[in-house]
């Protein structure tokens, strides 16, 4: 008799939207450290096109005490990648009961026709699910994969967005729910490098690509 997985993997359509690029829900004036260690902080800091200017990633608050997630973040938006990085966010959560880590990667395909049909999205969880099992993968965790409408207005575009929430069971310290998000987002990391994009045309270029064709 197989035994059943210690982490959970689904899909999920929201009922929300959203316009993408956005802006922060409040003019960003502290400094990356007082983001950080502030109870009132913001939860939206605007998005940033990593795509476009790499060197933006150093700007991110999200990621300056998460070197897991950063570098899951620089790989995503790397150059050559399918994919670039809408938003993401992780924290420790304690109580009596134990500890856990819990955040979210969002992200999408970086080319026109990719991004106009959700179903390019359900193909990527149903070979993820496919990939944890052939990987073995068997931590303690939930993985949720969240597809929403987005309005991509700078290039006028009506698509969609896919985000990846993360949240370890509860633990009995901090670096074991480390450890456990850890080998989450690099096993994320390894299958989303695997993915092609669908036609060669993608939406951003890095400035650098950019300005050698002009």
């Amino acid at each position: 008799m197989l035994k059943s997985p210690l982490y959970s993997h689904e899909l999920t359509l929201s009922a929300c939207g959203k316009s993408i690029p956005y802006a922060a829900d409040r003019p960003v004036e502290v400094t990356l450290a007082e983001a950080n260690g502030s109870a009132d902080k913001p939860t939206n800091y605007g998005f940033k096109n990593l795509k476009i200017k790499p060197s933006l990633i150093e700007t991110v608050p999200e990621l300056v005490h998460d070197t897991s997630l950063k570098a899951l973040v620089k790989a995503i938006n790397q150059g050559e990648g399918s994919f670039f990085t809408v938003g993401c966010n992780s924290e420790i959560v304690s109580s009596t009961e134990g500890y856990r880590r819990k955040g979210y990667l969002e992200f999408a395909w970086n080319c026109a026709s990719c991004i106009q049909d959700a179903i390019n999205y359900f193909a990527l969880y149903f070979h993820f699910n496919k990939a944890l099992l052939l990987k073995e993968f068997n931590q303690p965790v939930q993985i949720k994969w969240i597809i929403q409408e987005a309005a991509f207005s700078d290039i006028k575009i009506h698509g969609f967005s896919c985000s990846v929430h993360i949240e370890t069971r509860l633990l009995s310290s901090t670096e074991q729910a480390n450890q456990v998000w850890q080998l989450s987002l690099r096993m994320l990391d390894a299958y989303l490098a695997t993915v092609d994009t669908l036609e060669p045309k993608v939406i951003y270029k890095p400035l650098s690509q950019c300005s050698s064709e002009l």
